[in-house]
């Protein structure tokens, strides 16, 4: 039996970046691209996903770029169920972010 080669991006062990990380954080001021900060400016180790500031300002940004596939509102406004107002669909964060991209 032959073993296959291991894709690189298994190799490194590490993940992809969120796609909030296209926006700055408006809570620890990291630019886009850019891992968000403690207050002492230090990388944040301990958790790599983006501070809540941050994922708050890109769900803004994907209700102001992308359609909703799942309730079908157009770019500009907020999701819903059935006519009541609920928080972004994750599919449209999954659409945003193949226009942030």
């Amino acid at each position: 039996m032959t073993n296959a080669p291991m894709p690189a991006g298994l190799r490194t062990g590490r993940r992809a970046p969120h796609p909030a990380r296209a926006v700055r954080c408006p809570h620890c001021g990291a630019a886009p691209g850019d891992r968000c900060t403690t207050r002492a400016g230090r990388t944040r180790v301990q958790r790599l996903d983006p501070c809540d500031a941050r994922l708050a300002a890109w769900a803004d940004r994907a209700t102001a770029t992308a359609c909703c596939p799942t309730c079908q509102s157009a770019p500009g406004y907020a999701c819903h169920n059935d006519g009541t107002a609920s928080p972004v669909h994750d599919a449209r964060y999954t659409e945003a972010k193949g226009k942030t991209a």
